[in-house]
C-alpha cells in the first residue's frame, strides 16, 4: 500500500487504523470526514463487495483471510481511493483502490456479463 495514500485517508481517522484495530469508528464518522474535506462516499453493492471480499483475500498488504462485514464503500479523495468494508455500523479493514480496481469495480456494479473477445 502506498503510503502518501494510506496517510490521506487513515492520518486523520485516528490512529488506531496505523495500529491494525480493524474497526475503529462508526461508518457515518468517516464518511462525514471525506465529504468534510471534499472527497466522496459511495455504497457499493452486494456484487461488488463479493468482489472486493476475494481482491482483499488475495491482497498480500492485507491480513489473511476474508474481511469482516456485510457490505462495503467507496471513498475517494481526489484521484485516491479506499474501500471500507462495513460490519453494521463500523467502518473497518481499509484497503487502498488503485484505479485498475475502480474500473474493475464499475464493471462489476454495471451487472454486463464479460464475453470472449470483449477485450475486458
Amino acid at each position: 500500500m502506498k503510503y502518501g495514500i494510506l496517510f490521506l485517508f487513515l492520518g486523520w481517522m485516528g490512529p488506531a487504523y496505523a495500529e491494525g484495530v480493524v474497526c475503529s469508528e462508526t461508518a457515518s464518522s468517516v464518511k462525514a470526514k471525506v465529504e468534510h474535506r471534499k472527497g466522496t462516499w459511495r455504497e457499493l453493492d452486494a456484487n461488488q463487495f463479493q468482489f472486493l471480499r476475494g481482491i482483499y483475500a488475495m491482497n498480500p498488504m492485507t491480513p489473511p483471510g476474508l474481511p469482516i462485514g456485510d457490505h462495503a464503500a467507496l471513498a475517494m479523495m481526489g484521484e485516491n481511493g479506499m474501500v471500507f468494508f462495513e460490519d453494521g455500523k463500523l467502518a473497518c479493514f481499509p484497503m487502498e483502490a488503485p484505479k485498475k480496481l475502480r474500473d474493475l469495480l464499475d464493471k462489476v456494479g454495471s451487472g454486463k456479463p464479460v464475453h470472449e473477445g470483449d477485450g475486458t
